[in-house]
């Protein structure tokens, strides 16, 4: 029994001893793998088309782009390519000793600088490969936008959130773009004074997209923003950044809005310091609102390029007058301007037959005179005298801009009412 015994370990330590002569064998080496990508460099959120050459012997890959990259799609000379996540391109099934060449469509972020596409590839099963870096410089040349997502017509006063995004030029959001963004007034319809539009600007985008929270406290209507960042608009940002290019869709700021249903009537109110309310109503405007609205008409200032310079010749301007609008969702805004009594009086025999529109347009119109109106390059506007609207007051979108009524004189106060485009900011002098 005992020599049994002594077989049984002599077979047992034999076993071991072969046991640990396998752990001890040193695995393969790694190998680095052989390959480049051009271009070197592109430009920030351009469209760019990457070409990755492979020369190492591998059967599949696999190439990480750098953060805020966005990869569109990829095509390979040999395997099959696949995009997942707009960030990793894949190529398995790689078969043959031929370079691997990939072409890859893809966006840069929109921050200027270095970055790095990591790549990893799987060779034969004897075959390991180190990771590989490939560097791409992102250029300051932008083709980056800040894009407003949409603003509402605003109560006066009222907060409000403006949204601005930061997306390359195939409209997809840099998450990854943590330049401040400034925001500004580009068209005030209101006054000369910028009514406070936000007090945090500028911010940093979150996600790509920056929030601002903004207040306009002068009724008008045609308002629009403008965004500027550094890096994407090319040059510092000041408070107002005129003609930089990113800019907000047109708006409205109401003093009333009251919504409208269909078979029902409804009104809205507007009044300003010293005057009295102004009270408009539609008739059965079924998912559209009244809104009402008075602003004061911009002072004469020397040299200043705002709407106090708008002027038509052998015309003396009225400057105390109240303009008061609304919107009933027919397509276009009706403007009535109300003359003091003691303005009236200035004007010959205070008739209200003496009243014409000095008319600033963003689009061309025809005058009084049925003649262009003429364009101000000061202003960026066709400036000229409206022309009264037809008689029977049909399809007034169609004859926008044009005088529509004269109403009051003798010893009270003038009315002067006229219609234009609503997404038309315009302005006017009386």
């Amino acid at each position: 029994m005992k020599r049994h015994a002594r077989t049984r370990r002599a077979a047992w330590l034999v076993a071991l001893s072969l046991a640990l002569t396998v752990l001890v064998v040193p695995p393969a080496s790694a190998a680095t793998l052989s390959a480049s990508l051009t271009p070197s460099s592109a430009n920030a959120g351009a469209q760019t088309t990457f070409t990755l050459t492979v020369t190492s012997q591998v059967r599949s890959l696999s190439l990480a782009a750098p953060s805020g990259f966005f990869v569109g799609s990829a095509t390979s000379s040999r395997g099959n390519a696949n995009v997942s996540g707009n960030q990793t391109v894949s190529v398995t099934g790689i078969n043959g000793s031929q370079p691997v060449i990939v072409t890859i469509t893809a966006w840069p972020n929109c921050t200027p600088g270095s970055a790095t596409w990591t790549l990893n590839a799987t060779g034969n099963p004897s075959t390991t490969y180190d990771p590989a870096t490939l560097p791409t410089t992102v250029n300051t040349s932008s083709s980056c936008k800040l894009v407003f997502q949409h603003i509402n017509d605003q109560r006066t006063g009222a907060s409000f959130d403006v949204k601005v995004d930061v997306k390359r030029a195939n409209d997809t959001i840099d998450p990854t773009y943590t330049n401040p963004i400034s925001l500004s007034i580009e068209t005030d319809p209101g006054n000369d004074d910028n009514p406070n539009l936000t007090s945090d600007s500028p911010r940093t985008p979150s996600g790509g997209t920056a929030t601002f929270s903004a207040a306009l406290a002068v009724a008008g209507t045609g308002y629009v923003l403008e965004a500027c960042s550094s890096p994407i608009t090319g040059t510092p940002c000041g408070l107002l950044e005129d003609d930089a290019g990113f800019i907000s869709n047109l708006f409205a700021v109401y003093d009333d809005v009251q919504p409208c249903h269909a078979g029902n009537s409804c009104s809205a109110h507007a009044s300003a310091p010293g005057q009295v309310s102004t009270q408009v109503s539609a008739n059965g405007q079924e998912g559209n609102s009244v809104k009402a609205g008075i602003f004061g008409v911009p002072q004469a200032t020397p040299g200043s390029t705002d709407l106090s310079n708008l002027d038509c010749a052998g015309y003396d301007e009225i400057t105390e007058v109240i303009a008061s609008f609304d919107f009933d969702g027919s397509g276009i805004k009706t403007v009535t301007n109300t003359v003091s009594a003691e303005q009236m009086k200035e004007i010959a025999n205070q008739g209200v037959s003496f009243l014409q529109v000095c008319f600033g347009s963003s689009l061309p119109f025809k005058d009084r005179f049925n003649q262009d109106a003429v364009f101000n390059d000061t202003l960026g506007l066709w400036v000229g005298l409206l022309k009264d609207c037809p008689s029977n007051k049909k399809n007034l979108a169609n004859s926008a801009p044009c005088v529509v009524s004269r109403q009051g004189g003798g010893t009270g106060t003038g009315t002067i009412t006229y219609v234009a485009a609503d997404k038309d900011p315009g302005g006017s002098r009386h």
